[in-house]
């Protein structure tokens, strides 16, 4: 990719991250902060002694930080969508950013505040001061450096989060580099997204050490102020320069959220993977959908299953990724209801090798590679069949599995998520490759495949799909005979060279 089409997705991901990062922040600090000096008060010997909050308290903060970010965010999903009303984009993704801060943030609050002098708290004791004025006037007071290099710690980490939270549609630059980087295999985007984030990272933590330093000369902190250790000083100034340089960065960025991702009718929100799918509807968008008098917001996702339930839920559209047999399958598990309205382009799997010349070559001992999703692995295995590399048993159907091969002619087979077959090609003999990764790896079915599947007659087709009931939206018809145009046909056998193949027809009813 050129620079010229590089900087607008650094730009809009870089925008994406400081909004997610802002506002769960700020929300880690609100959250964080009272939590935190609950444990120091309630703990053995503290001013509100009290054994049993404080193990609750602590087992609440303790499971909040074991949970690793990506299950805390799959599983947080309903109630993601219950408090923004969806789990799609940088709002929702604040949400499980926050609730994953949230306990983090609290134990750096209270390891800054047990470093406060416990004579200093005794004296404020002995002129009368209850717990509230030790807490305002001593303990926050004089932890507050440590607090500050506490906070700046915390959003390093959330920036961190935000990048798993772009796998599943949050957004940002951990979106970019996975989805533009990652799977279409261009080193260009991933060095920038690093490079952005590196940049950030550091951006980050010089402003909160140099608030830090601040905060410390203000009280005339002396080197032994600076470190790890006791923090003593007066209560000045600098506290209310530490809050604010904590909240204002976020509110800022309140006008950002706001206006953007806004629900207009008029738009068509479609999830879309990112090769060919979201390619084929931005070139739609580009150069079709204005004439027509139709706007797209093309949404992209690396992931298989949220595509489906948000077009189920309503949250997108339509969405545009899929088969029949896998669209089948998911209905029946799901219990979605989820209909194909136009077919659009077919991306023939074929079986490829840097290691053998031939199917010939494939004996005894070999191994293959083949994608793990139920009908991709049966259709990579019908695939072997059908040119005799492998023997499926009688009836095998489209999710046949390797339990299904009665012979394997010696081969060992090894189990991937399709998007990681390609990364396995120098790792295996050969490898089942879907067409839309095979042509991200700069593979050609038809010319570079020991085998590969047929266009004509090919039961996978890719289609455009919506929420069954919303087949006959007008702009959903628009946007169907768009993608079926002359122009889409040609676009396709342009860009992909018969990588990919237009397979236009109706699939209703």
């Amino acid at each position: 990719m050129s620079w010229s089409e590089i900087q607008p997705l650094l730009s809009e991901g870089f925008l994406d991250t400081l909004y997610m990062v802002g506002w769960s922040a700020l929300v880690a600090l609100i959250g964080g902060l009272p939590l935190g000096v609950l444990l120091v008060l309630t703990d053995k010997g503290g001013l509100l002694q009290n054994t049993p909050v404080n193990k609750v308290v602590g087992a609440i903060v303790n499971v909040g930080r074991s949970l690793p970010f990506i299950i805390l965010l799959i599983a947080l999903i309903p109630f993601t969508r219950l408090v923004v009303g969806s789990f799609i984009g940088p709002t929702a993704a604040i949400v499980p950013l926050a609730i994953g801060a949230i306990p983090f943030f609290a134990r750096l609050v209270e390891t800054a505040v047990r470093e406060v002098d416990r004579g200093l708290v005794e004296a404020v004791q002995a002129m009368g001061g209850g717990t509230p004025t030790v807490v305002f006037k001593a303990l926050l007071p004089q932890a507050l450096p440590s607090l500050v290099a506490g906070l700046t710690t915390t959003v390093i980490v959330l920036i961190g989060y935000s990048a798993m939270a772009g796998t599943v549609g949050g957004g940002g630059l951990g979106s970019v580099a996975v989805q533009y980087g990652y799977q279409r295999f261009e080193t260009t985007v991933m060095v920038a997204t690093v490079v952005a984030l590196i940049v950030v990272v550091t951006a980050v933590q010089i402003i909160g050490d140099a608030v830090v330093r601040a905060l410390t000369a203000r009280r005339g902190g002396s080197g032994a102020d600076s470190g790890a250790g006791k923090r003593l000083a007066r209560l000045g100034r600098g506290r209310t320069v530490a809050v604010a340089a904590a909240v204002v960065v976020p509110l800022a960025l309140i006008g950002y959220g706001l206006g953007s991702g806004g629900d207009d009718k008029q738009t068509l929100k479609i999830a879309a993977s990112p090769t060919p799918h979201a390619e084929i509807l931005e070139y739609v968008e580009k150069n079709l959908a204005e004439k027509e008098g139709l706007k797209l917001d093309v949404r992209k996702f690396n992931d298989y299953v949220v595509p489906n339930t948000a077009t189920e839920s309503g949250e997108v559209d339509a969405n545009f990724f899929q088969h029949k047999p896998y669209l089948d399958d998911f209905n029946e598990k799901k219990d979605t209801h989820i209909v194909p309205v136009v077919n659009v382009e077919v991306e023939p799997l074929g079986l490829y090798s840097k290691k053998i010349k031939s199917l010939k070559g494939l004996t005894s001992g070999k191994t293959v590679a083949v994608p793990n999703d139920s009908t991709n692995e049966g259709r990579a295995l019908h695939l072997l069949a059908d040119h005799d590399v492998i023997e499926l048993k009688s009836g095998a159907g489209p999710e046949a599995t390797l339990g299904d091969i009665t012979d394997t002619k010696g081969l060992k087979f090894k189990e991937l998520e399709a998007a990681s077959v390609p990364r396995a090609f120098d790792d295996v003999d050969a490898a089942v490759i879907n067409g839309n990764y095979a042509v991200d790896t700069g593979l050609n079915p038809s010319k570079d495949a020991l085998a590969a599947e047929k266009v004509k007659g090919n039961p996978y087709a890719n289609f455009l799909a919506v929420k069954d009931g919303n087949q006959d939206d007008p702009r959903i018809k628009k946007l169907a005979r768009l993608l079926n145009s002359d122009e889409v046909e040609r676009f396709i056998e342009d860009k992909y060279k018969g990588g990919i193949a237009p397979l236009f027809g109706a699939v209703r009813g």
